[in-house]
């Protein structure tokens, strides 16, 4: 990515020069923020590339982690399109925008195809219901398992698993009888950090404490990879599951948990509702690639551009 130059444009933020500007913004919307706050984790800040608007109104963050890339975007629609301005973008993303985004994202892709989507967070305070159903914590060495679980495909079928996510968060399964898996979910990303104490920032004037500071030092925890074999549905395994890894979060003292669903899975979203999560907002997942126009080269063929 290439640093925007000039008076007006916006300023390019590498994953170490988080600043007040950046904080600020995520603090307006934990919830809607809460995938961009995790990303301040330290082993997955260095794949962020954050862009602010000149008057600090709006940010995306291109998250290079993935295949393709992730936008992210918070603030109002005017700061989300300045930030924007100038950005050398890569030729396709993966979009996790608020549908009054879309226009500054449009902006600069002409092939994006949104999917409606919902985001959910638990209720501070509420007890999640027990699992009804036997379910064991899955680790590093149920990847294979958990592999093959997800290959049995259909709609809904995860599509952002990565089996470093066993190591650091929390996943849990159901097994069968032959030992594979029925049913398995767990955290796309989970961060929490130490509170900050007087002494600490005493200690260090310049270091700008946010009301995100707060938002991490009581975890944000973004719970996925939700999925239940086809010939085992209807039998209580996906809201067992859900409610395993809702009550370790719980249980670890994560304040701040989230999840998103198709806007047309209603079957899950009465599960979330019933296990204590919310609505929250409206947003857009989906690719968005560049459109590459044909041309007439010197020599009289066609050309890309």
């Amino acid at each position: 990515m290439k640093n925007c130059s000039g008076k007006n444009r916006p300023e390019m933020r590498n994953a170490h020069a988080v600043d007040a500007p950046v904080l600020d913004i995520l603090s307006q919307d934990p919830v809607w923020a809460a995938y961009a706050i995790a990303d301040l984790r330290p082993d997955l800040a260095r794949h962020c590339r954050w862009r602010v608007a000149p008057d600090a109104s709006g940010l995306a963050l291109l998250y290079f982690g993935l295949v393709p890339p992730v936008l992210l975007t918070a603030g109002s629609p005017a700061g989300v399109a300045a930030a924007l301005t100038g950005a050398d973008l890569p030729e396709e993303l993966f979009l996790s925008i608020l549908p009054s985004h879309l226009p500054a994202v449009e902006q600069h892709y002409q092939q994006v195809v949104p999917q409606k989507m919902v985001r959910m967070v638990l209720t501070q305070g509420r007890q999640v219901p027990a699992p009804g159903q036997p379910v064991r914590r899955l680790a590093r060495t149920d990847e294979c398992r958990l592999k093959a679980l997800y290959r049995h495909g259909g709609d809904y079928a995860p599509d952002a698993f990565d089996p470093c996510q066993l190591e650091d968060g929390y996943f849990f399964g159901i097994e069968n009888g032959d030992g594979t898996l029925a049913a398995a979910g767990g955290t796309h990303v989970a961060f929490r950090t130490e509170s900050p104490s007087p002494t600490t920032a005493n200690s260090n004037p310049s270091r700008y404490l946010s009301p995100v500071d707060a938002t991490v030092s009581q975890g944000v925890a973004a719970i996925g990879n939700i999925y239940t074999r086809p010939d085992c549905r209807g039998m209580g395994y996906g809201s067992a599951v859900t409610s395993s890894i809702s009550r370790a979060l719980q249980e670890d003292g994560f304040r701040v948990i989230v999840l998103n669903v198709d806007e047309q899975n209603l079957v899950a979203r009465s599960i979330y509702e019933k296990l204590g999560f919310d609505v929250h907002c409206l947003f857009f997942e989906g690719l968005a690639r560049k459109v590459r126009l044909p041309t007439i080269a010197n020599s009289g063929r066609l050309a890309s551009i």
